[in-house]
């Protein structure tokens, strides 16, 4: 059972009485009954009008088994029951005859839990628990996509799916790479549920397997031979967002630099020259020394940056995890050089060893036997086994040794096995069916403590994947987005569902991956960066603005450095300075937001529908949130518009670019040229982001010029 916050005990109320002609029970937890228990068929009926679910299939016993397609209800009445003060045990038949026994008990944090067992349990068999729900009712959580399935459905053209999970069918099992998920969610009017399980499941919304429309059913069904979940009270939907981060551990408060903005190219090559063709034999990695002086020099305030893979000699940039001097010479002295600007280093790092290190983990039994066949010059790392942590910690000890403060976590939900074609144990027993969806959460949390046992004070983690318990040790980034206006759409969205998942420190790879993004997708997204905890900007294709592409040239950078057609974009650069300048002045009011998350739970980012739950509608508002209480933000994900239509909620609002007032709720059109995006702060709160068009100017005036990089090999002592 993972119970990692704090706990209250509730007080279970029980007795006994008749609903209908038919036996009831009542729970209730402190102060008021919750539950009625109807015994034929089984359901549990809530007592109140608001807050907890209805647990109930109507002609049918709300908790049945599936195998395959076919369901099996339990029949008649209880064989057992057994009613205590504090809890209550019923068992039932099932229709082929076995016994099925359902627990109803206080569950921490003023929740319910409710579990069943089955004896004799066929391993393709699962639990099943339906739910009846309103038509109105809207529900978001369990993942950080859009929708479920191969990420880049999240993405495709025409996509109309936003935060409701409604008309979907979400399978609980990690995929790669925007991997973010939780067995939780919540419905907006006021409850939740948190199936406390790291096995696969299926969750329906509105929606049956052979796909008709049930609009008021929400069904689950969890694999592993016992179901687990806790059912979490509100009155609001925010209260179950707090009381699930209390459940599964509130999430850390990282270091401040991580809330200033962030750099990193996917490969980084020590070139000849800089990105003007001005020659460099310094003595660190010249695009590492390009990307710092230059942004020093235009103005963009940069408080951390990451190595990314390759930085290692070996088997693909990373074997035995010893720096590559060729391309990172002097490698400790940068990181000191970098540091000495204010700048923390942090380092890609994945949960598998290859070359040497494979070869002693493997002889010594610290790697995961079976694993996909994913780079399979690798093992995986089992751990688990106390041993294996202790070891991979010591092989850290040089990294930290050189003063890397934090880690670029990757990889770790591409590998494992899936426990179905592979099937084997862990070494603690765990299978790797049940382990799949945990293992990112045990390598960040093993990552997290090679950094304690190293004594390394400002540590932090940003990670790819998530599972419940994973922001007590890691913050997250949104994977390997694609670089185009819907993966902007996406990345808007994710933002909200993490801050939902209890994942409240959220960043994504600023302008997508995997290809370079056209410039307006670039320039959209910097200002949809500031507005999120983390601004890592990258990889841009390993580009930078100072050397960009036009959007039609198939160019690229590479060992022979910058292309030909490259060329300084003074607009680009001035919208990245602006946003950067805005994030960093947003520093300690994000410090502070992520203070509060850890306290109570309380998300740094807000959809509307969390924030005014009188509007429950507003799930369907997902293109707008709250950052904090006092600033709405709507990112233009949109390609080739002029103007967007922002929804103000209550209240009295400002505009920050034009300073005309709002009384909400209503509908403001804003015009949005490319270094625009719509910001409204609440009249009379305490955010100020200052003159914005002033910003915006000095911006211009900084990056309009090229600066003169000539003297540079002075600076680094050359």
């Amino acid at each position: 059972m993972r119970t990692g916050g704090r706990h209250r005990t509730a007080r279970i109320i029980l007795f006994v009485s008749c609903l209908l002609g038919v036996g009831v029970a009542c729970v209730g937890v402190d102060p008021g009954d919750v539950y009625g228990l109807r015994q034929a068929p089984l359901g549990l009926l809530p007592l109140t009008t608001s807050g907890w679910p209805s647990i109930d299939a109507g002609d049918a016993s709300f908790l049945y088994l599936v195998d395959g397609t076919r369901r099996n209800h339990l029949i008649g009445d209880p064989i057992e029951v057994d009613i205590a003060q504090t809890a209550w045990r019923l068992e039932y038949r099932t229709e082929d005859g076995r016994t099925m026994t359902l627990w109803v008990e206080p569950g921490p944090d003023g929740s319910i839990r409710i579990a069943a067992e089955l004896d004799d349990m066929s391993p393709y068999e699962k639990y099943g628990v339906r739910l009846a729900v309103g038509e109105s009712e809207g529900f978001s959580g369990l993942m950080e996509r859009v929708v479920g399935g191969s990420q880049a459905f999240s993405w495709r053209p025409g996509i109309d799916a936003g935060l409701n999970l409604r008309g979907q069918t979400v399978e609980m099992y990690t995929l790669p790479t925007v991997s973010v998920y939780a067995p939780f969610f919540l419905s907006t009017a006021g409850w939740g549920v948190f199936v406390d399980s790291d096995w696969p499941g299926t969750y329906r919304f509105g929606v049956m397997p052979d796909g008709r429309s049930v609009p008021t059913a929400v069904s689950i069904e969890q694999e592993g031979p016992r179901l687990e979940l806790l059912v979490l009270p509100g009155p609001e939907p925010a209260d179950v967002v707090r009381r699930y981060a209390r459940i599964t551990g509130m999430p850390l408060v990282p270091p401040d630099y991580l809330f200033g903005m962030g750099r990193w190219r996917d490969v980084c090559w020590d070139l000849p020259t800089f990105y003007d063709e001005t020659a460099y034999d310094g003595p660190y990695n010249s695009m590492v020394v390009e990307d710092v002086l230059m942004m020093d020099a235009l103005g963009i305030p940069c408080s951390w940056i990451v190595i990314d893979r390759p930085w290692s000699n070996g088997t693909f940039g990373y074997g035995d995890m010893t720096f590559d001097d060729a391309r990172f010479p002097r490698f400790g002295d940068m990181v000191s050089w970098l540091a000495s600007r204010d700048i923390r280093t942090l380092l890609w790092l994945g949960p598998w060893v290859l070359d040497g290190q494979r070869e002693h983990a493997v002889a010594s039994g610290y790697d995961v036997t079976l694993t996909f066949p994913y780079l399979p010059e690798a093992v995986l790392l089992d751990f688990t086994n106390p041993e294996a942590l202790a070891w991979w910690s010591d092989e850290l000890l040089p990294l930290f040794n050189v003063g890397i403060a934090g880690f670029k976590l990757d990889r770790g939900e591409e590998k494992p096995a899936d426990g179905q074609i592979l099937q084997g144990e862990y070494w603690d027993g765990t299978s790797y069916r049940e382990g799949h969806n945990a293992y990112p959460l045990w390598f960040a949390t093993a990552a997290s403590e090679a950094a304690r046992r190293a004594g390394v004070s400002d540590f932090v983690s940003i990670y790819r994947a998530g599972w419940p318990g994973m922001s007590s040790v890691s913050t997250a980034w949104g994977g390997d987005t694609d670089p185009s206006p819907w993966g902007l759409r996406s990345a808007v969205i994710a933002l909200q569902r993490a801050a939902l998942l209890n994942t409240p420190v959220w960043g994504s790879d600023t302008g997508g991956y995997n290809a370079r993004p056209p410039r307006e997708v670039l320039a959209r997204w910097l200002a949809f960066s500031a507005f999120c905890p983390i601004m890592e900007v990258g990889p841009m294709a390993n580009l930078a603005p100072w050397a960009w592409l036009p959007d039609a040239s198939g160019g690229e950078i590479g060992e022979a450095g910058v292309p030909e057609d490259a060329y300084y974009d003074a607009e680009l650069l001035a919208i990245w300075a602006l946003y950067a300048e805005i994030h960093d002045h947003l520093r300690p009011t994000l410090e502070s937001l992520a203070q509060r998350a850890h306290e109570d739970g309380t998300p740094i980012v807000q959809p509307l529908f969390l924030a005014f739950s009188e509007h429950p509608e507003w799930i369907g508002a997902w293109e707008q949130y709250l950052l904090g209480p006092d600033l709405l933000v709507r990112p233009v994900w949109e390609s080739g518009v002029d103007a967007v239509d922002v929804l103000i909620p209550e209240g009295t609002w400002v505009s920050c670019w034009s300073g005309d007032v709002y009384a909400g709720p209503t509908t403001a059109t804003v015009p949005v040229p490319w270094h625009v995006i719509p910001l409204f702060v609440r009249y009379a709160g305490s955010l100020d982001l200052g003159d914005l068009h002033a910003r915006w100017q000095n911006a211009q005036t900084r990056t309009r010029t090229p600066p003169d990089v000539s003297n540079w090999r002075i600076e680094l002592g050359n």
